[in-house]
């Protein structure tokens, strides 16, 4: 059994600066996550020149992501509240993260399309537990400026991973969308462990 304290639900996290440093946190997790949306839609001729691929297999690969996002999202969501939040949150950013270098280097489209589909079974650990550590952290009166910011971020991360990708193809290679994932999954993971308090369901903390 883990030795970790785990704090309930409905534990908030009492110090400002505390609070500042899990919002950073989880929302540069979440920008890893909504970046890698739109980023290869931009890229869908190089992909199919480097593949010989179609189109109807580009496709697959471009949307497998976000289809197995929404798939596994909520089943993931109460995995973290099962059995910790932080665990679960480590855990998906490093699928995630080695999911995106597999992509990266992927030699074939077959390798490509299973690591867009790791890469969104990663995904969806990390997004509902994302939230959840703001609900359970912050107290009621700045929770819904928690919760907005958070929610801006999922916003301007898609925007966001769209200029850049456009703009990393034009000057050099589709392979290069893949390191700014890689790279805020390496800095959350940092964020992660120092700020993110572990926390459950409180309908699951009775259980040790």
């Amino acid at each position: 059994m883990s030795t970790t304290p785990v704090l309930p639900s409905g534990s908030i996290v009492p110090d400002a600066r505390r609070r500042r440093a899990i919002l950073i946190a989880v929302c540069i997790a979440l920008m890893a996550v909504i970046s890698s949306v739109t980023g290869l839609n931009v890229a869908q001729p190089d992909l199919a020149v480097a593949f010989g691929a179609s189109q109807s297999t580009i496709l697959w690969i471009i949307n497998s992501y976000t289809l197995t996002l929404a798939a596994l999202l909520l089943t993931l969501g109460a995995v973290g509240d099962r059995w910790g939040r932080k665990p679960v949150l480590l855990i998906g950013l490093t699928v995630f993260g080695i999911a995106n270098v597999a992509g990266g280097v992927a030699p074939s489209a077959e390798v490509m399309l299973a690591a867009r589909i790791l890469s969104g079974i990663g995904a969806a650990m990390i997004m509902p537990v994302t939230l959840a550590v703001i609900t359970s952290t912050f107290p009621d009166k700045e929770r819904g400026r928690a919760i907005g910011v958070w929610t801006g971020v999922a916003g301007g991360g898609g925007v966001l991973g769209m200029f850049l990708s456009a703009a990393l193809v034009d000057v050099a290679s589709w392979r290069y969308l893949f390191v700014l994932p890689v790279a805020l999954v390496l800095v959350a993971l940092a964020a992660t462990l120092r700020s993110v308090p572990n926390s459950r369901s409180q309908t699951w903390s009775w259980v040790a």
